[in-house]
């Protein structure tokens, strides 16, 4: 059970000899032209299946990315590497300039159940 962008298929080739360690994972990546590829694999085991789940479950209502973020802000902290940290949530700030001039929706459909 593969998914994967339709770029990148050396992503999975550069991770394979890890691939027996783990039930489930996603690999995401940016390529030298700043494209963002993905490779989501798993196990066909209940194993796999919770796995995978488990990811996109932490990912989409735990707010993983959150967490990974300030993991990422604490670590620059520790090595003294905040204007690096300072540099990319000044580009996420910007990114999010350049999505809201659209239409924007005051609550996410994907977060309503949530409310």
């Amino acid at each position: 059970m593969i998914e994967e962008s339709q770029k990148d298929q050396d992503v999975s080739n550069n991770n394979s000899s890890d691939a027996e360690e783990f039930a489930a994972k996603l690999t995401i990546l940016v390529d030298k032209e700043g494209e963002i590829v993905y490779n989501c694999d798993w196990e066909p085991t209940d194993d796999g299946l919770l796995g995978v789940a488990s990811i996109f479950y932490k990912l989409l209502i735990d707010d993983l990315g959150t967490k990974i973020f300030e993991e990422i802000k604490n670590q620059c902290v520790l090595n003294n590497a905040e204007t690096d940290f300072m540099a990319i949530e000044n580009i996420i700030y910007k990114y999010a300039s350049i999505d809201s001039k659209g239409d924007s929706v005051v609550v996410p459909p994907d977060k309503i159940t949530s409310i």
